[in-house]
Formats: C-alpha cells, sequence, structure tokens
C-alpha cells in the first residue's frame, strides 16, 4: 500500500482509502464552558470530509481515534450530532473507526451498520499498514506490519517571521522506530517507520515539535528515534529533523 499524504490537507490516501485523524468532533462545548461561543464545527467537518469522498471516490475511509472530544462524559451535542456524521458517511464508503483516548461510550452512538467497524486503542492491520491512535500500545498484528500510521499527538510547528509573528502550523511527522526497544515487548517486530498524522479539527491545539523538543505522547516515547524524524508542513515543505 502506498502510503501519500494529499498536497494541502491533513489526509492521508492510500490506494482507495482515504485515512483521517483527531476529529475531537463537540469540542465546542468544552470552549463555551471556558467562555468562547463557537458555534458548532461538526457540519463543516461533514462537509469537507464528504467533498474529498467524492474528489477521490474512495472505497472505505479510516478514522484514526479521537472521534469524540469530551471526557469522561458525553455531551448532548455529541449524542445528537456523532450518529448522523456517520450515518450520512456510511451511505457512501466503508467506514473504519480506531477508538482513541477521547472515545470512551463511542459504541453507544456509532450507526450498528455492516459498514462500519470498531476498533480498540491497539488498532488494527489493513492491506499491509498499522493503523492505531497513539494512546496506546498497538497490538502484535500492527507492530507486524512494516509501516504504522497513528494520531493522537497533533504535531505542529511555531514558525516566526522576521518581524516577530508566529505562525502554528500543523505538520506531518516520520519516524523510524527503535526495533531493539520494541523487541522488549513484542516477540515479533516488522514495523520500521512511524508515520504521525496531524489533526484533522481546524480548532485542535497541537504540540510543537521544534519548541518542546524530545517529547512525544504515548507509550511508543523511547521506541522511536526522534532526533532522526522528519517533519513535513502539509505543502510538502521538508523541514528537515527538528525535534
Amino acid at each position: 500500500m502506498i502510503l501519500e499524504p494529499i498536497w494541502g490537507r491533513p489526509i492521508l490516501s492510500t490506494e482507495k482509502t482515504l485515512v483521517f485523524a483527531d476529529l475531537h468532533l463537540g469540542m465546542e462545548y468544552e470552549l463555551l464552558n471556558s467562555g468562547i461561543s463557537v458555534p458548532s464545527q461538526t457540519n463543516n467537518i461533514l462537509s469537507k470530509i464528504i467533498s474529498s469522498i467524492r474528489e477521490f471516490n474512495p472505497k472505505d475511509v479510516v478514522f484514526l481515534g479521537d472521534i469524540k472530544h469530551n471526557i469522561p462524559m458525553m455531551s448532548a451535542q455529541e449524542r445528537r450530532e456523532i450518529p448522523k456524521f456517520f450515518g450520512e458517511l456510511s451511505d457512501l464508503v466503508d467506514i473504519y473507526v480506531v477508538k482513541g483516548n477521547h472515545d470512551g461510550n463511542l459504541t453507544e452512538i456509532l450507526p450498528r451498520r455492516e459498514n462500519v467497524f470498531l476498533y480498540d486503542g491497539k488498532g488494527f492491520s489493513y492491506r499491509g499498514v498499522g493503523f492505531f491512535h497513539g494512546h496506546a500500545y498497538p497490538s502484535e498484528e500492527v507492530i507486524s506490519c512494516k509501516v504504522g500510521v497513528m494520531a493522537h499527538n497533533h504535531p505542529v510547528v511555531k514558525l516566526t517571521d522576521g518581524l516577530g509573528a508566529v505562525k502554528t502550523l500543523r505538520v506531518w511527522v516520520r519516524a523510524p522506530v527503535i526495533k531493539e526497544r520494541l523487541l522488549e515487548r513484542y516477540d515479533r517486530v516488522s514495523m520500521g517507520e512511524l508515520l504521525v498524522m496531524p489533526a484533522f479539527n481546524d480548532l485542535c491545539g497541537g504540540m510543537a515539535v521544534n519548541v518542546y523538543k524530545g517529547k512525544f505522547l504515548g507509550p511508543l516515547k523511547g521506541k522511536i528515534r526522534l532526533k532522526d524524524a522528519r517533519a513535513y508542513l502539509l505543502d510538502g515543505t521538508d523541514l528537515g529533523h527538528i525535534f
């Protein structure tokens, strides 16, 4: 399977599959509780995904966790919007969902359809690629794939121009794994590289990988060679080794 980020968008294309990460639907509820009023973005996010489906005509779509945002409780907004969200998408394509650390009780509100598949945080293998969220160790099946794709970190970079203005931009991160460290936990490791996806939701914050050097969220920290990781802007610009 060939992995190709779609130019200018935080979407991964793999032949007849599109991959999205960290939707955080319903995060407006948390913002409202902090005194910030933002209209629901669920329909906007749904429109972007449907537009991409119509443009690229995939057979299926993978969501790499943190579909919903609020924990430990689920908001009324999430209960109302998420079933409709996946109902519309599952009319168009097969849906594969990996649960993230924000996805407690997600099973209750996902449509019960034959083409909607739900996996726990350990992830799953699909067409030779291991997909998982990143807050939990991936399964033996995932770690046996040559390439892993994960989310959870919301990678960004902070860049300062000549006038001192700071821009925060989402990035993709490619990083080699340290196989000997993984073999301390797994009997067999085929994975050689990880691709860390940027968050799809524009409202999501991010971890600035060029500021918090060496920081990585999840149990695979210490099992990834961050000094050899490379970051890429959504337009494909290679920022090099910036961890």
